[in-house]
């Protein structure tokens, strides 16, 4: 073994145990995600001059992700869980991605608007779902680069409710995107609930446009379409899905027509 592989053997080794102490130190926090702050710190200190000062600075960041996760952790009942799902959205999307922001808080205030046809136990899921369902472009969560599926793994480690990952992996005819780009059997981690609720969102998603506004279903694939060009997946996608974002839209407009 050289010099220069003990070192970095001795190095990782040291970091194996950093990581530990954080775990235990941070009890409330998934393993999983210590680990991702800590890798995410070694490599943003990586090239710091002066390399024995690392370790500190890689356990200042990971102590202050933990401290915001404790400010995050959702309730599962109540008006807790939106406001956690729009403070997340907000601290993902805002600042790196404003006009994403923007087209998310307009399909939640469109989900707020039409939750009145779901069950009183299903509304806040709605709500919520819509505040979360993109938050897979952010950069500090992007792993595959299926912003749907990115998205509901984060949140599964995060402990939000199987029901909402599900939703927001599934959102919008996700599948036949996973399809296309070999991402199918991650995004099969994850159920498709096949029922108004997940209706709704996709209802949500396909009536509001990239700024907020609400749209038709026509303008928005229109949009969608000339925006990301014929050879995007989520283009392509649509010759497979258009047919069952189109019909989830009209099943919702069904039962809005019913309650109005």
């Amino acid at each position: 073994m050289t010099i220069t592989s003990e070192v970095v053997n001795e190095t990782d080794e040291r970091f194996r145990r950093l990581e530990a102490r954080l775990v235990r130190e941070h009890g409330e926090v998934p393993p999983s995600l210590v680990h991702e702050w800590t890798e995410r710190a070694r490599a943003r200190f990586g090239g710091a001059r002066v390399q024995e000062y690392v370790p500190l600075l890689v356990a200042r960041a990971v102590r202050a992700s933990a401290r915001a996760f404790r400010a995050d952790v959702p309730e599962v009942t109540g008006t807790v869980l939106t406001g956690w799902a729009r403070n997340t959205a907000r601290r993902l999307l805002a600042a790196e991605l404003p006009r994403r922001w923007a087209h998310t808080a307009g399909v939640a205030r469109r989900a707020g608007h039409i939750a009145r046809v779901l069950p009183a136990g299903e509304r806040e899921l709605l709500v919520a779902a819509a505040w979360l369902h993109d938050i897979g472009y952010a950069s500090e969560i992007t792993d595959t680069g299926l912003h749907s599926l990115d998205g509901a793994r984060y949140l599964r480690r995060a402990g939000v409710s199987e029901r909402i990952c599900s939703l927001v992996a599934h959102h919008s005819g996700a599948a036949a995107v996973a399809e296309i780009v070999g991402l199918a059997d991650g995004l099969a981690e994850f159920g498709d609930d096949r029922s108004r609720l997940r209706d709704a969102l996709w209802y949500a998603d396909m009536s509001t446009g990239p700024d907020g506004a609400p749209t038709t279903v026509q303008g928005r694939l229109a949009e969608i379409r000339q925006r990301r060009g014929p050879e995007d997946p989520v283009v392509r996608a649509l010759a497979v899905n258009g047919a069952d974002r189109l019909a989830a839209v009209r099943r919702t407009h069904r039962l809005l027509r019913r309650s109005s």
